[in-house]
């Protein structure tokens, strides 16, 4: 299977008459863009703000971001949710340098525990830290008609998101990419002989924590939901081609990250020099003995026997949990002979920044830190806030100066390995 992305440079993001691309600037259309988005009826209105890199400006409860993108050739737009048939051929266009973020207006994140939700700063400490901080943004905030229930409306945000990354992504379809991405990996079997020498290795990538409830028929992979998921193989390419798109209830990953996937990038990068990848299981975790045995048993054996893997690098998603599902997919691979590495956050049990993690197993002795999402970080005030904000009793304002959680500033730390943030042992 062989995918190319043809990539488009964006220096500038503008409103416009015409949504166009010329001399690296995006021109949108916010009319168009707006009436494209309520026609969904779930929502009462829409709006369309534009956020540039360096300005001091906030953004608020921010429940996904997503790289504009479509499809050129080979398939159409994030099929199972606006287009049909399948992700990872073909060329597809994709606008680097710009990016759609997602303001909820529903009362506050599930998960931040802080009615403003996560936020992107776009100058300071928090746009320095953050992929989504040196990015043009073009921030959809929606509001729910009345009647709408909120899980309708959380579902209406994840078509709106890829709506509006498609209709963005038309934009650079006839231009002359920048670059070209070459993504080419064979079908299980057809490995080249040159190659058979090399160790070859498996992603069991964990997509979402049955810890948190799933919203009901939200459209994740290839536009299905994930209720009692069992794990399955995707070719990497279908990852990087929009068959998936985040959870609304993921923790620490956005469906940028997923497009741009590092791990996956990076087994892609050393394919055929000291490696040689093998393909993606994916898998959730379950939170209850019987399921949580089914679905580590059977993404260990998709992962030996099915994909031929001789060791497996291993991610989560979520806190706690998740955690012990992960190492015992681990343990279970460790056992039929597949060597593992585990990239995971590190979240101590009272909340506090130590490091930590909940499982002790010999068998486990390849770890990879990706830091903790638990530590502060001190942010500037803002002249311009996007989203509706919320200020808490006895606590600073949102748009002055403030401290905030790592894990509440998108970006900042990830669970797939995009944070830029090191560990230094003083």
């Amino acid at each position: 299977m062989k995918l190319e992305l043809d990539i488009i440079n964006i220096k500038d993001v503008q409103f416009g008459e015409k949504t166009a691309i010329s001399d690296s600037v995006l021109y949108i259309n916010r009319g168009e863009l707006k009436g494209l988005l309520q026609q969904d009826k779930r929502f009462k209105k829409v709006e369309i703000q534009i956020a540039h890199p360096g300005e001091r400006c906030r953004i608020l409860r921010v429940s996904d971001v997503i790289e504009p993108r479509a499809k050129i050739k080979g398939g159409e737009d994030f099929p199972g949710v606006l287009g049909r048939g399948t992700a990872g051929e073909g060329n597809t266009c994709v606008l680097r340098g710009v990016a759609v973020a997602m303001s909820d207006d529903s009362e506050g994140r599930d998960l931040s525990r802080d009615p403003n939700g996560e936020i992107i700063d776009m100058s300071g400490p928090g746009a320095e830290f953050s992929p989504y901080g040196k990015t043009h943004n073009v921030v959809v905030l929606s509001y729910p008609a009345d009647g709408t229930s909120l899980n309708d409306y959380r579902i209406a945000l994840k078509f709106a998101e890829v709506k509006t990354a498609a209709y963005i992504g038309k934009a650079g379809k006839n231009l002359k990419p920048y670059k070209v991405e070459v993504y080419d990996l064979p079908r299980q079997g057809k490995t080249p002989k040159e190659l058979e020498v090399l160790p070859k290795v498996a992603y069991i990538f964990q997509i979402f924590s049955a810890q948190f409830q799933a919203l009901e028929n939200e459209p994740i992979l290839y536009g299905a939901s994930i209720e009692r998921f069992v794990p399955t193989i995707l070719h990497p390419n279908e990852v990087l081609d929009g068959a998936i798109v985040n959870p609304y209830r993921g923790m620490g990953i956005e469906t940028y990250q997923i497009q741009n996937h590092p791990i996956i990038k990076e087994l892609y990068r050393r394919h055929g020099k000291d490696l040689c990848f093998a393909g993606v299981v994916l898998t959730v975790a379950h939170n209850n003995e019987a399921e949580s045995e089914r679905s580590t048993n059977m993404a260990s054996n998709l992962a030996k026997w099915v994909l031929g893997a001789d060791g497996a690098i291993l991610t989560k998603s979520g806190g706690g949990a998740p955690e012990v599902n992960l190492a015992q997919t681990a343990n279970r691979c460790e056992e039929i002979g597949v060597k593992t590495a585990l990239a995971i956050w590190e979240i101590a049990a009272d909340g506090s920044p130590e490091s930590s993690t909940l499982f002790n197993s010999p068998g486990i002795d390849a770890l990879v830190s990706m830091g903790t999402p638990m530590v502060t970080v001190s942010l500037p005030a803002m002249e311009r806030i996007i989203g509706r904000a919320i200020d808490l009793p006895n606590a600073p304002s949102i748009g002055g100066q403030t401290e905030r959680l790592a894990r509440l500033i998108r970006g900042v730390v990830g669970q797939l390995g995009n944070s830029d943030l090191v560990t230094v042992r003083s």
